[in-house]
């Protein structure tokens, strides 16, 4: 995985194509599981349709494969998972030694297989994760002298003694058919720091196994003069790897998982160690050039603060903006624009408020058509479909920009279409109204949405709609449906509204995967506190359909987002760029100190580092944190450090303390709207002079606040309870007005501790 990773970005020749042909253990196949529960062709078909497949070339395999893995793409990262079902890993019923009997002139056939899939996909490299041990389908791979092969062992002797008999095999091998192979490149992995920094332990383990590999393979120049000493690389190339703790409970998610590679270095270290091989065989990646960031003078600092502002404002709100500009590319983005080049999307994009669902609405309505969006986010000209935009809700009631934007696309889809009068906004919302007072069932109201979606496309019945997208293939419009709120505003107890989202969220996409060759996608943006209240059943599993287009941030993604925010207003323009989130950690740590110096103070203070403290107060104790909140404290941030700005960053430390509570203010007042059982709640706390915090249930109980009012307040990210005592976060605490009593409190630390428990 880390190596995958690391070639996919670091490499400017394309993509890459990873395959789990670990049949008894597919670690990777679990993980993309993860990401993509919904697996179209694996490694078995692959192997079922090539035994099937009477052609020299295998021409007709090759395309239809390549063509089904289309939608198997993470980012630069094709996965070719070993089985669509990972229920049963009792073996493959066509397997490699069935290929290589029935053709018996191709005895290293899978790796022409694998090879031509690559170039179907326009792949410039191939990884294969194999089983360790000379299994048969190894032996396809190891004993070709064209592949590139890499050994991972520990430094025990039961595993150093295993490679030694591999290594003595494929010597055999060698001798057999008089070609050598490449030189392979042996990782020690799992070292002790002690034996890490024993240059005598890894210079006797490198002689032994290099002595035996010499001892076992062919020359690699036989017919080299004696009279000259030919220039031969070594037998083997080594690399060693730290033992990492961290990675021994490894996170059972993709992208966590590649993120705990990254984080722990193990990726970055792995990188160093082959570089020098990689290199001398030829496949060694590309530099990525950093860009430099800024130095100012006080009036440069503060035009550029200026600027922050402005920017900063901007993006605040989606709905009221003139126009959005071209959003930074976060995961979810990243990934529901390159998981669908065959089909139309059809998935429930789930956030809170401030996450950015209204951003990427009219992001997407505003390119009209999916393939365009993708393109304009860099991700090329690869859809096999145009992918019209119809949005049937949107964010509405207080912007005229939006109501318009609604209304003409649903007119040129409507023309698109060749249909007739596409109904307005105000029409399907008295249609909606109307099946709230008529208390339809949820079968009638999957009809009723599948009418709706008609109707915005100027036709009549959803049949029709059908119809006439079958005839004009390349359209196949997406249904976008966001601002839902506006609309259903209390799913929480009116069971109408429950079940007419409840049909929207479960049904709809149901029956739209039901119609032949998906004819309509569907992208909705929900709110996540409305999916819980209205997907009582079954929730988790709902949502690990739908999870890796969830609108989450991560702490890169902060980092990464304050760094566009300053960049793309003009402040440092050459701070950020596409790559950005590639570099190393001590390369985004620079650049986020220009911006807001490395400690709240000077760097030799006992004041925490920026970034963290940052992170801490605008997280609440569910441990998520909003794109909304982070903007606005961005922009009151800047605005403060006008006029008393530092030497070494952008941002000063007073300006950034007040900004919290600016911020905080913001965020107590709209959070109740979000969160309805909060807004009583939130009443009392304000009311109340003299409640501090951290409190006990029985200080709470004297002010009037309820056991079951705290326990939706922990709830909601609003109190933290830790052995009987609660806390408030700052990005509440001070917008309820709310004191602390005793020392300051651990900011940092109280957020590490919120998070774990939410994981948990």
């Amino acid at each position: 995985m880390a190596f995958a990773q690391h070639m996919a970005s670091t490499t400017e020749a394309g993509p890459i194509l990873f395959i789990d042909a670990d049949v008894e253990a597919p670690g990777v196949s679990y993980l993309y599981r993860t990401r993509k529960p919904e697996v179209s062709i694996s490694l078995e078909d692959l192997l079922a349709l090539a035994h099937a497949d009477t052609s020299p070339d295998l021409r007709a395999t090759i395309e239809y494969v390549g063509k089904e893995m289309l939608d198997q793409k993470i980012g630069d990262v094709f996965v070719l998972p070993v089985k669509r079902l990972l229920d049963d890993l009792s073996g493959f019923t066509i397997r490699p030694e069935h290929l290589v009997r029935a053709r018996r002139n191709q005895p290293y056939l899978m790796v022409d297989i694998v090879r031509a899939l690559a170039a179907e996909l326009g792949c410039s490299l191939a990884v294969v994760d194999l089983r360790a041990g000379l299994v048969d389908i190894a032996v396809q791979f190891l004993a070709d002298p064209s592949v590139e092969r890499v050994f991972v062992t520990t430094a025990s002797g039961q595993a150093t003694n295993a490679l030694q008999g591999m290594l003595c095999s494929l010597g055999l091998v060698e001798r057999h058919t008089g070609c050598a192979g490449r030189q392979p490149f042996v990782l020690v992995n799992q070292v002790p720091r002690e034996m890490f920094d024993d240059a005598g332990f890894r210079g006797t383990l490198q002689a032994k196994l290099e002595e035996h590999a010499e001892r076992e393979f062919l020359p690699s120049n036989p017919g080299a003069s004696v009279d000259v000493a030919p220039a031969v690389e070594s037998a083997l190339a080594f690399g060693f790897s730290l033992h990492v703790p961290a990675l021994v409970a490894s996170a059972d998610d993709w992208e966590a998982y590649v993120l705990d590679l990254q984080r722990t270095g193990f990726t970055a270290a792995l990188a160093s160690e082959m570089s020098a091989w990689l290199d001398s065989q030829g496949i060694a990646p590309d530099k990525v050039e950093r860009k430099a960031g800024f130095n100012s003078s006080q009036r440069e600092h503060d035009a550029a603060c200026n600027k922050l502002v402005s920017f900063a404002e901007k993006m605040e709100f989606a709905e009221t903006a003139e126009n959005i500009e071209r959003p930074m590319l976060t995961p979810p983005l990243q990934r529901l624009l390159s998981d669908f080049v065959r089909n139309p999307p059809i998935a429930v994009i789930e956030g809170t408020k401030g996450t950015g669902k209204t951003l990427t609405f009219r992001y997407l309505l505003e390119h009209t058509m999916w393939a365009r969006a993708a393109e304009a986010m860099g991700f090329g000209n690869s859809s096999t479909f145009n992918g019209i935009f119809l949005p049937v809700l949107g964010s509405v009631n207080s912007s005229d920009t939006m109501l318009d934007l609604v209304n003409s696309r649903r007119a040129s889809v409507a023309q698109s279409l060749e249909g007739t009068q596409s109904v307005r906004v105000s029409e399907t919302i008295a249609l909606i109204r109307n099946g709230l007072e008529q208390s339809l069932n949820i079968n009638d109201w999957t009809d009723l949405w599948l009418s709706l979606i008609a109707k915005s496309a100027g036709f009549s019945a959803w049949d029709d709609m059908v119809v006439a997208v079958q005839v004009i293939d390349q359209a196949r419009p997406i249904a976008l449906f966001e601002g839902l709120e506006e609309v259903f505003p209390n799913p929480y107890t009116d069971a109408t509204q429950a079940d007419a989202l409840r049909a929207l969220l479960r049904e709809v996409p149901v029956r739209l995967r039901e119609e032949a060759g998906r004819p309509v996608g569907v992208l909705i943006f929900a709110r996540s506190d409305m999916v819980e209240a209205v997907i009582e059943q079954n929730v988790q599993q709902f949502r690990a359909s739908y999870r890796s287009y969830a609108l989450t941030w991560l702490d890169v993604d902060i980092q990464e987002l304050v760094v566009w925010l300053v960049a793309n207003s003009g402040a440092a323009p050459n701070l950020w760029s596409t790559t950005w989130r590639s570099r190393s950690d001590s390369e985004r740590e620079a650049d986020l100190r220009q911006i807001w110096g490395l400690k709240l103070g000077a760097d030799t203070s006992k004041e925490a580092r920026s970034t963290e403290w940052v992170i801490a107060v605008l997280t609440d104790l569910t441990g998520r944190l909003t794109a909304r909140d982070l903007v606005r404290f961005i922009k009151q941030a800047a605005a403060g450090s006008v006029g008393t700005g530092l030497d070494d960053r952008l941002l000063t430390p007073n300006a950034m303390r007040k900004a919290v509570e600016y911020t905080s203010g913001l965020k107590v007042d709209e959070y109740p709207k979000e969160v309805r059982e909060l807004t009583p709640i939130f009443s009392k706390l304000r009311a109340i002079s003299d409640l501090t915090t951290p409190f006990d249930r029985a200080e709470a109980a004297a002010q009037g606040i309820e056991p079951n009012e705290l326990d939706i307040l922990e709830k909601y990210g609003v109190a933290y309870a830790d052995e009987g005592s609660f806390e408030v976060p700052e990005l509440f605490r001070i917008g309820l007005g709310m004191k602390r009593k005793g020392a300051r409190p651990n900011i940092i630390s109280l957020t590490r501790k919120a998070r774990e428990r939410a994981k948990a």
